[in-house]
C-alpha cells in the first residue's frame, strides 16, 4: 500500500493546482463581466496609446497608462484597488494585433474620435512623467 501514497499525493496536488487555476480564471472572468462597459471603453482608449508608445515605454508606464484609461472612463465609480485590479486583468488580456486593427479603423474615420483625443492626452501625461 505504501507504493500508492506518492501517486495519491501527486493526484491530490494536481487536483488542487487545477482548482486554484479555475478559481483564478473565474475571478478574472467575473471582473470582466462586472465591468464590461468600462473595459470596452478603456480598451478603445488604451489601444491607440500603446500602439504609439509601447516600443519605448517601460512596464510601469504601461501599467500607469492602463490605470489612467480606466480612470478616464469609470467616472469615479471605481476605487483605486478596483482600478489596479482591472488594469492588471486588462493588461494580461491585451491583444496587440487586435489593437492595431482598431487603431487603423479609428485613424481612417473622417472626423477625429474622442478615443484618439483621450489617448493623446494619456500619452502626453505618461511621457511628461517619464521625461
Amino acid at each position: 500500500m505504501t507504493f500508492l501514497e506518492p501517486i495519491i499525493a501527486a493526484v491530490i496536488g494536481a487536483a488542487a493546482a487545477s482548482l486554484a487555476m479555475l478559481l483564478r480564471n473565474s475571478r478574472q472572468a467575473q471582473a470582466f463581466l462586472k465591468y464590461g462597459g468600462i473595459v470596452k471603453r478603456a480598451y478603445d482608449i488604451i489601444d491607440p496609446v500603446l500602439d504609439q508608445n509601447l516600443h519605448h515605454w517601460k512596464g510601469s508606464q504601461v501599467d500607469k497608462a492602463f490605470e489612467l484609461a480606466i480612470e478616464s472612463v469609470a467616472d469615479g465609480s471605481l476605487n483605486s484597488g478596483e482600478i489596479k485590479q482591472l488594469a492588471f486583468f486588462m493588461a494580461q488580456a491585451w491583444l496587440p494585433q487586435k489593437a492595431a486593427d482598431k487603431v487603423r479603423q479609428l485613424e481612417a474615420m473622417s472626423s477625429p474620435s474622442p478615443e484618439l483625443a483621450k489617448a493623446m492626452e494619456i500619452s502626453a501625461k505618461i511621457n511628461g512623467i517619464a521625461g
